[in-house]
């Protein structure tokens, strides 16, 4: 079975007398319509590392911005070593990195996560066939198979959402991804009538405490999707500009001369960015 694109996913959906959309309407969850417990958990245990290495990693971008910020706000402490950073002409520096060694806030984010609706989106326009419309609008750029909207009809608006996100945050827009967020969904974010074990073969107190362990997962990944554009950006700017000093030779003296105790780690942190 071919996958949608936005736009004839949007057509079938509305479309109520077309065959592929009642197709989707009535929320064919495919041949194989439930996981047992085996298969699942494989499938469990090998998505949440990919979450896991995620996090890591948008937690490593963060840690080493933080580290280049300290070890600058530790130089222009220094008087004379600001007069020297004016005499070699660089005392310019990224905008975004200023800011955060003037300890200024409130800055807007520059990024978020592809078609992210504001926290109320969703609740003011009318679900298609059981879809809510912000749901396409998240999956614009994916090829979707249709087995994805049978499943994201058993969870309600709001839960959608999440799941698409995840999804394309993940890069995971499969039936098989699809069907393990929503059988590992809260039982009310779940649409009327619809249980879990409909899809999944699972004893409810491991399922239970599967849905909250992917629960803290989503919300950190979700969390760093949000900050990873900005971070991402403002590293590179500072890493940038942190190479531009530990390139001028006089500056590496005077570092060197005068900070003997975090000269290591000052060449640590600009030799690191080129790994």
């Amino acid at each position: 079975m071919k996958s949608l694109t936005k736009d004839a996913a949007h057509r079938a959906l509305e479309n109520s007398g077309d065959r592929h959309a009642r197709n989707i309407a009535a929320g064919q969850l495919g041949s194989k319509a439930k996981l047992f417990a085996p298969e699942f958990l494989a499938t469990y245990e090998a998505e949440c590392k990919r979450m896991r290495d995620f996090i890591t990693k948008a937690e490593k971008s963060e840690r080493r911005l933080d580290s280049i910020v300290g070890a600058l706000e530790m130089m222009i402490g220094d008087k004379k070593f600001c007069v020297l950073l004016a005499s070699e002409e660089l005392v310019t520096m990224p905008i975004s990195l200023a800011h955060k060694l003037s300890g200024a806030t409130g800055e807007p984010h520059m990024f978020s996560p592809p078609g992210k609706p504001p926290s109320d989106a969703g609740e003011n326009r009318e679900p298609v066939s059981g879809i809510c419309p912000d749901v396409l609008d998240v999956l614009r750029d994916s090829p979707v198979h249709p087995k994805i909207f049978g499943l994201l009809q058993k969870a309600l608006p709001a839960r959608q959402l999440e799941i698409v996100r995840l999804m394309v945050a993940m890069d995971r827009v499969r039936p098989t991804y699809a069907r393990m967020l929503v059988a590992l969904t809260p039982q009310a974010q779940l649409a009327k009538n619809f249980h879990p074990r409909a899809i999944a073969n699972l004893a409810e107190r491991k399922r239970g405490a599967m849905v909250l362990d992917l629960g803290r997962l989503s919300r950190a990944v979700l969390g760093a999707v949000e900050q990873r554009g900005q971070v991402g950006l403002e590293l590179v700017a500072a890493s940038r500009y942190f190479d531009r000093l530990m390139d001028n030779s006089r500056v590496v003296r005077y570092l060197a001369r005068n900070f003997p105790g975090h000269f290591e780690e000052f060449h640590n942190l600009s030799v690191s960015f080129l790994k």
